[in-house]
């Protein structure tokens, strides 16, 4: 189950991928690199109303996870759906209201464009708000899916919904009107068909109903799950915080062509959690099951395994693209403006995120447990340490000076986060995760990729580019790769077939 759910997590998030990267340099040409930051604001904006889902999404994901391997609990979970989506509908309104009333202020008094006048930005603002408002319930649709390890649907929708809405978008700014407006519309159309084609496949995979029982709101599933939800919330807000304020502060303090260019750097530093992602995803619910049966052995060494893959995927990968963030921007979007303005903003990003992402299955041990407290505390200290450094940095350094501190806040806070979570949830296990998990992929990819940085030729052919990219990325995964056991024992397995 957890390898095709792994599978399955892969292919969708590899096509989260490809359409962010086959789709963006689109959404340039017909849009212009003002009206793409734009379009960034609006993902800054998804991100920072992410927290009004106040741990319903998570706190959905980890009970269907719990209550699935329970008999008799189809009641019980279709009563938690049924309450979380009636409370969610309340959410959607309060939420459609605020974004509708405050499009002309953020328009005026926030955004700095010299092309678009203050009531075409509140427009469009207002339509990717309304677009917002029906993406957000439908994350609380796919986290059941998930947890009811269900992911091979989970990721057929969100792989359908990714092709409407990307391919969708080029054909309206192509066919139609190569306008930001058209864009944002069509957003919101694209986001209502996913919010309800995610509810109705989770209602229909659901344990058949019990007789003379109907979902409905239920005041026990919120007394149980609260703690845990609100605990999210909390999370969410401390997250928000650390990883749009400085989109935030760009936004303000520089011209939206500057977001714009920010905002390539920011999908360039996506690899690593993009990569990270779906391994997490497909451990959790197992690790949840087995804190749920205090199995702690066999939680220890899937723990361990979940870390090495993620180390294995994530660090040869990011490290290659910090090394080669220009000539990767450029690759992508063919333009070297870009490339020169978004390249050292993009490499110090992608550092911090590639620290963030070998914190991932820490993250959701601490989530199986139900315990979020290590990860509130450290957060505050993050935010205590970010915020003041950011607003200095972007002031005096633009974009970089973002990138910079986002970098100096990891280092500054993970290794003690780490010490924290492997003390509180296993004790003994922070020098196996340190030293093996994540430094021997570490050490095995670092030297090559540092070489080839230095003696690789520069080219301004994009295809030799991505071929000698590629090839580096390939030879530092397989050297990182080669450290771990599992892999070692897998390869000694298919050589004796052989």
């Amino acid at each position: 189950m957890i390898r095709k759910n792994i599978i399955a997590n892969v292919i969708a998030r590899a096509w989260g991928v490809i359409s962010v990267y086959l789709f963006v340099p689109l959404y340039l040409k017909f849009l212009g690199i003002e009206a793409y930051g734009l379009v960034g604001f609006y993902s800054t904006l998804l991100a920072v109303c992410a927290f009004a889902d106040m741990g319903f999404t998570a706190t959905l994901n980890r009970e269907m996870a719990r209550l699935s391997v329970r008999k008799d609990s189809a009641g019980e979970m279709r009563d938690l759906l049924r309450t979380y989506e009636l409370i969610y509908l309340g959410i959607s309104l309060a939420l459609a209201s605020t974004m509708w009333a405050l499009a002309p202020l953020i328009a005026s008094d926030w955004l700095h464009s010299t092309l678009l006048h203050p009531r075409e930005l509140a427009l469009a603002i207002r339509l990717m708000g309304l677009a917002i408002v029906f993406q957000l319930p439908s994350g609380l649709y796919i986290g059941g899916l998930m947890g009811m390890q269900r992911q091979v649907g989970a990721n057929s929708i969100q792989i359908a919904w990714g092709v409407c809405r990307g391919v969708g978008a080029v054909l309206i700014l192509w066919l139609y009107s190569p306008t930001i407006y058209a864009f944002a519309a069509w957003q919101l159309i694209s986001n209502v068909l996913y919010c309800f084609s995610a509810r109705f496949i989770l209602w229909r995979g659901m344990p058949p109903e019990p007789a003379h029982h109907r979902p409905g709101f239920s005041l026990r599933s919120l007394r149980t799950t609260w703690r845990y939800s609100i605990g999210i919330t909390g999370m969410a807000l401390i997250s928000t915080v650390l990883t749009q304020t400085d989109k935030l502060a760009v936004s303000k303090l520089l011209p939206l062509t500057m977001l714009g260019y920010y905002s390539l750097a920011g999908a360039v530093a996506g690899v690593p959690l993009m990569l990270a992602g779906p391994i997490g995803s497909a451990f959790f619910p197992r690790m949840t099951g087995l804190v749920a049966l205090e199995d702690c052995d066999t939680l220890t060494r899937l723990y361990h395994r979940a870390c090495s893959l993620v180390a294995i995927a994530t660090i040869p990968a990011g490290l290659t693209v910090a090394a080669f963030a220009g000539e990767c921007i450029y690759v992508w979007t063919g333009s070297a403006v870009a490339a020169d303005r978004a390249g050292l903003a993009a490499s110090l990003l992608i550092c911090g995120q590639l620290m963030q992402a070998t914190t991932l299955i820490p993250y959701y041990l601490g989530l199986a447990h139900g315990n979020v407290e290590v990860v509130i505390l450290v957060g505050i200290a993050s935010v205590v340490v970010i915020t003041p450094l950011l607003l200095f940095l972007v002031m005096k350094y633009g974009i970089v000076g973002a990138g910079v501190s986002w970098l100096i806040m990891n280092v500054c806070t993970l290794p003690p986060y780490m010490y924290a979570i492997h003390r509180r949830f296993l004790p003994g296990e922070f020098r196996t995760w340190a030293l093996s998990d994540v430094g021997r992929p570490l050490l095995a990819a670092l030297p090559g990729i540092i070489l080839c940085r230095f003696l690789l030729p520069s080219t301004s052919s994009r295809l030799l580019a991505l071929g000698l990219i590629g090839a580096v990325w390939a030879v530092s995964t397989v050297a990182a790769a080669a450290t771990s056991l599992d892999v070692r024992e897998w390869v000694l397995r298919r050589r004796a077939y052989v």
